[in-house]
């Protein structure tokens, strides 16, 4: 599978995973600030914006995909990798397989935990949602979670982007993405051993993923950076971009030495 990258900068490799069910063009304003620093790559994720659909949908099988950008690219070094949400989902499985190609770790809105069985549960009725009633459940169901209460009132510009944005999605990609999420492994016994520097951020008006999670996590992962945006849900970089690049730039440089 050759997945879709859109790269600025040079130097040290920076992969940004995007979060459901988005694609990498809610990296764009962060890719242009954060190419003074390496070289930043947004890939889409399989069955998002310009990528392919995975034949059997899975976590495990998306980091593989990014792993084989990889080596498309002829990138032997290791990366920093950042997720957010599902893209965090990713990075954890991306770093369970490939720990030797991980520079260093950047969490975003996303947790270690797998799905509950209620979790799982209700992604699999969304899936006969979708199914039988399109996209337009996720404005319903999720769109209402991927911001907080401050940006649902103030942001009305990037409220209309995001309605904009899921409704262009493939609904089949968005399917094989909920099946995914369900089924994905338990990150939690991978904490205790990263080595890696990690950096963590969380909104602390996150009603998808309890900043909760963010914080269990800086708990368990050695020498973790942990940091939460306030008047920010889950959408941190795109709710609060000017203190989401505050926080992730001057790590980066830290890590990069640049």
């Amino acid at each position: 599978m050759t997945l879709h990258v859109t790269e600025q900068g040079s130097g040290t490799p920076i992969v940004f995973l995007h979060a459901f069910p988005l694609f990498s063009a809610m990296w764009k304003s962060d890719a242009a600030r954060l190419a003074t620093v390496g070289r930043v790559m947004t890939p889409d994720l399989p069955g998002f914006g310009e990528s392919p659909r995975q034949t059997s949908p899975s976590i495990a099988l998306m980091a593989d995909a990014v792993g084989g950008l990889l080596d498309q690219l002829g990138l032997r070094q290791p990366i920093i990798l950042g997720g957010l949400s599902m893209g965090g989902y990713v990075a954890f499985e991306f770093l369970r397989k490939f720990p030797a190609r991980v520079k260093a770790l950047a969490l975003f809105s996303t947790k270690a935990a797998a799905d509950s069985p209620e979790q799982r549960e209700g992604r699999l009725k969304l899936i006969e949602r979708l199914r039988q009633e399109g996209l337009g459940v996720l404005l319903q169901t999720t769109l209402p979670k991927l911001v907080g209460p401050m940006t649902a009132s103030r942001q009305p510009a990037l409220m209309a982007d995001l309605t904009r944005l899921i409704l262009a999605a493939n609904v089949d990609g968005v399917i094989d993405a909920v099946r995914a999420m369900a089924e994905r492994a338990d990150a939690r016994p991978l904490l205790d051993s990263i080595a890696c520097p990690t950096l963590i951020v969380a909104g602390s008006e996150d009603q998808s993923i309890p900043p909760e999670e963010s914080r269990l996590m800086a708990e368990r992962i050695p020498g973790a950076q942990l940091t939460m945006i306030p008047e920010a849900g889950h959408l941190t970089n795109l709710e609060q971009p000017a203190a989401f690049q505050a926080v992730v730039e001057p790590w980066l440089r830290r890590v990069t030495g640049k």
